[in-house]
């Protein structure tokens, strides 16, 4: 057998098996790529709020609102426009700028909170996690095989990729399946290839990051050496008080132009972006010695590897955090017509099926 017909018969029968799992995965993504305006369409207190800045979410913090079951908080962002703080079991708190709970989404509350889980752990917690991973790569080779499959003999041609328009009644619904499917598939892979790449670095994200250092081991030119500013700052902190507000302020002296991002209250930490990161909500962190305001460790962004860099914007890529409404219009785009591949795939192979059902029916 041809390489080309070993690819048709992998993409056909590997695609079939997994093709309610990549709808079911592409739907909730794509549909959750709206988390936040769905919320606001959902619970109108939300859509109320104005959004904080990070004076009153620190005071909000700060006040003694949070519970001891909340463990981090987000400070507002765009992609986490509210005062939110998460508690031991994944579910979300959402506070007014005055201090005020608006709301508390358990983990399992509302079908948001489904899809997430589903499209992070199919629901199955960490085993779901390996096996989103391990599905993740046999749809590569789906997708791969698929490519092979198409890939013209001789010189391109634009029926290569044009599309019969018809209906479901129609006798050529058929070949607009098949084409549509073809067509979406090529004219989009790379950007549903890095969908799919993207989707398995995260969940494989320490393999990705020896890898891509591996590859990409070059450290920055300048690196800021943080040991010394870090004897003066224990100096100076021994007369601070033990509040986030003090250890932002000493974060800022530190990294002036670093933005906060989540506040680890059970880790006396704090979770900050750099202007140049890619990354919504920043990887780069300061820790504190338990009880004062002393900064114990700095893990700055800007002094990681080009390969950690380079691991560090997975996680923008995929949700469509980067490259401003083009991108994540592609991104959409993309979702949506991996959707219809899905369907059209296992829609044509049915019709497929019965076709030959009914020429074995007229000839007997």
């Amino acid at each position: 057998m041809t390489v080309k017909k070993i690819s048709t018969k992998i993409h056909k029968w590997l695609g079939i098996a997994l093709s309610l799992w990549l709808f079911l995965v592409t739907l909730t993504g794509t549909i959750l790529l709206y988390k936040n305006d769905l919320l606001k369409i959902q619970y109108p207190q939300l859509k109320q709020q104005v959004k904080a800045n990070q004076h009153q979410a620190l005071r909000v913090l700060q006040s003694g609102a949070l519970s001891e079951q909340e463990r981090y908080a987000f400070v507002p962002t765009d992609l986490h426009p509210w005062i939110e703080s998460i508690d031991d079991n994944r579910g979300r708190l959402y506070y007014s700028p005055e201090g005020e709970l608006l709301l508390h989404r358990p983990r399992y509350g509302d079908w948001l909170s489904w899809f997430v889980e589903f499209h992070h752990h199919l629901l199955l917690d960490g085993f779901g996690e390996e096996l989103q991973g391990i599905l993740g790569l046999l749809a590569l080779i789906v997708m791969i095989t698929g490519l092979i499959k198409w890939w013209p003999k001789g010189r391109f041609k634009k029926r290569d990729i044009a599309i019969t328009l018809s209906r479901p009644t129609k006798k050529k619904w058929g070949q607009t399946l098949w084409q549509s499917h073809r067509s979406l598939s090529v004219v989009l892979f790379v950007p549903m290839l890095l969908l799919v790449l993207t989707g398995i670095g995260m969940i494989y994200s320490t393999s990705f990051n020896t890898g891509l250092n591996f590859l990409f081991p070059q450290k920055p030119e300048e690196i800021v050496d943080y040991q010394g500013l870090l004897e003066e700052q224990h100096k100076r902190a021994e007369q601070l008080p033990t509040d986030w507000f003090t250890r932002v302020k000493e974060m800022q002296r530190l990294l002036p132009d670093a933005q906060t991002i989540m506040l680890y209250l059970d880790r006396d930490s704090l979770r900050l972006k750099q202007p140049e990161e890619w990354h919504p909500n920043g990887r780069s962190f300061i820790k504190f010695v338990p009880g004062t305001s002393k900064i114990s460790e700095v893990v700055d962004y800007r002094n990681q590897t080009v390969g950690t860099k380079l691991s560090h914007k997975i996680y923008p890529l995929h949700i469509g955090e980067v490259g401003g409404w083009a991108y994540f219009s592609l991104v959409v785009i993309s979702g949506i017509s991996l959707i219809w591949i899905c369907i059209s795939g296992i829609w044509f192979w049915v019709w497929c099926r019965n076709k030959k059902k009914r020429g074995k029916a007229k000839r007997k």
